[in-house]
């Protein structure tokens, strides 16, 4: 038989723009127990899948169901958080710690500064002093108070300002800290409830990493274990209870830290969604 004739006897059951995705077909062919090859195509990058005429119809057949298979299976990827677009902000931290700095100065000077700004459910309920849950996130008690949220906020503000940038992490690190504060006088009153710190925004920003990652991980293939899926959820909620918790009969604001936590969760997984969406449209 002359060597053309022996070509003709192959037939192509499909191209590809990549040599993986024809291996890939290929093995669907091998599992059939049917001989097949990889040759390049008639265009640069492109790679047919040839097979003897007898098995061409089955194995097109087959390697259609194979691709109609793998796409219900598959769910479009969020795009991922890339760290070398955004800048650490550090300009940004330091406008925060700045301001922490000199309103505690402040403080030592005017005992009633704490009073008139701390979060307050009395205050915001009855009286309609609004900007509470917001200005307490500025006051603190002493000075390991205050030390203490400027070493936390400057690494959760870090690792939020790389995720999703630096004016959208401190805008909603403070949005985070103001919810969680206005929760809790919410749900405190009629009891009378005060708090100061800065430490609910920063567990907003703990939460808002959880946020993403949680919603990173559900854009993933279905097949992933929950386990894995929630990883980032069961990691936010341990490192709040070593940071966040204390002792019976201290001053710590614990639901303070927990609907920070848990404002930054939902604000991180809104962002994280929206933000994705908006990449694979222009994508």
């Amino acid at each position: 038989m002359k060597p053309e004739e022996q070509e003709d006897e192959w037939i192509d059951v499909g191209t590809y723009p990549t040599l993986d995705e024809a291996h890939e077909r290929a093995l669907v062919a091998l599992s059939m127990g049917e001989s097949i090859r990889v040759e390049h195509g008639d265009e640069p990058g492109e790679f047919d899948l040839q097979v003897e005429p007898d098995a061409a119809a089955k194995v097109s057949e087959e390697i259609r169901h194979y691709e109609a298979e793998s796409e219900m299976i598959t769910i479009s990827k969020i795009v991922p958080s890339n760290w070398a677009k955004y800048p650490s902000g550090w300009g940004y931290y330091m406008i925060w710690a700045t301001v922490l700095m000199v309103v505690f100065y402040l403080q030592q000077n005017d005992l009633t500064l704490s009073d008139r700004g701390a979060s307050s459910s009395i205050g915001l309920i009855e009286k309609g002093e609004w900007w509470r849950p917001f200005t307490a996130l500025f006051l603190h008690a002493n000075v390991g108070h205050i030390f203490g949220n400027l070493a936390s906020g400057a690494l959760f503000g870090m690792l939020v300002s790389k995720s999703i940038g630096p004016f959208k992490a401190w805008a909603m690190i403070l949005f985070s800290g103001t919810l969680g504060n206005l929760t809790t006088s919410l749900l405190t009153y009629p009891e009378s409830f005060t708090s100061i710190g800065s430490s609910t925004a920063v567990f907003g920003a703990l939460g808002i990493l959880s946020g993403i990652g949680l919603v990173e991980n559900f854009r993933e293939k279905v097949s992933m274990p929950w386990v894995r899926v929630l990883a980032p959820l069961v990691a936010g909620f341990a490192m709040l209870g070593m940071l966040g918790g204390a002792e019976p009969g201290s001053n710590t604001d614990i639901l303070g830290h927990v609907f920070g936590f848990s404002a930054g969760v939902v604000s991180g997984m809104i962002c994280r969604y929206f933000v994705a969406s908006e990449a694979l449209q222009e994508s």
